[in-house]
Order: structure tokens, then sequence, then C-alpha cells
């Protein structure tokens, strides 16, 4: 996760899949190209893969694995939001400020790979206590670290 604003008053993160939408919009494109271009050249067959199987297919992807998701805290309004878009929808969650408690990491040791991390949210009081994960995904790296480490010091700030 990114820091947008860091402030007295205002934190907020966000995560944003840059390379993952450029390539299967990139995909995407060179799918239609190669179909139109397969179309013009009397290649039906080529053609329907270019122009609908493949575009299809690169638009499920597009539609459930690209999703922004923002953390907004903010003192003056006592304001906890977690907001995630899609390119179908967008929701907000939104907590009082005074119940979150800190940020953590939660790891994922499934797979070959190594483990991943993701952001979680505790929170000690309210209806809603408990983790509440920031992104529903686990990634490798260490923006998960980062974003814990820039909450809990907001935090702190007090």
């Amino acid at each position: 996760m990114k820091i947008v604003r860091n402030t007295q008053e205002q934190l907020i993160l966000r995560s944003v899949p840059w390379v993952m939408s450029i390539l299967l919009c990139a995909f995407f494109l060179g799918a239609i190209g190669f179909g139109l271009n397969a179309f013009f050249e009397g290649e039906l067959a080529e053609a329907f893969w270019g122009l609908l199987a493949l575009p299809t297919f690169l638009s499920i992807f597009l539609i459930a694995f690209i999703r922004r998701d923002e953390v907004i805290l903010d003192r003056s309004r006592d304001l906890l939001e977690l907001r995630h878009a899609t390119l179908l929808r967008r929701t907000k969650v939104r907590h009082a400020l005074h119940n979150l408690d800190r940020a953590m990491v939660q790891t994922s040791n499934s797979g070959d790979s190594g483990p991943t991390h993701r952001a979680a949210l505790v929170l000690h009081g309210g209806m809603d206590a408990g983790t509440h994960p920031v992104t529903p995904v686990y990634s490798s790296g260490n923006g998960a670290k980062r974003a814990v480490d820039a909450i809990n010091a907001w935090l702190g700030e007090k």
C-alpha cells in the first residue's frame, strides 16, 4: 500500500494494482488487434478467438482481479473508513476511529512461493470488534508491513 496523505489529522493509504491492470489491458487490446487482422484476412476461426473468446476471458480477469483498496483514518471526524472499488462496484465500510487499537500483519504460508502478507486492523470496541483485513488478498513483498508501520506510527502521534 502507498501512503497518499500523512498529516496530523488524516492518514490515507491506497493500493492500486497498476502493473496487472496495464498488462491485462494490453493483452485485451492485442487480442482485439489480432482478431481484427484475422477477420480482414478471412480467417474466421482466429477472428472468433481474437474478437470474442480471448477478450471475454480477459474481461473476466479484469473484473475479478483488478481492485483498488483504500484506508482512511481521520481524527477530526473520528472516522476509520475502508473503501474497495472494482470495475463493477464500490463498497465503503466505516468505523469509529477511537475503536481502532492497532494495525497488524497477517501472514499466510500456503503454497511453495513462500509467505505472503496483508495488513489488518484490530478494533477493540463497538459492534465490529475484532480483526478486519484491509485487502482480501495476501501478497508478497513488504507493502503490508509498510502500511502497518504507517498506521501504528500515525496512531501513536495523538
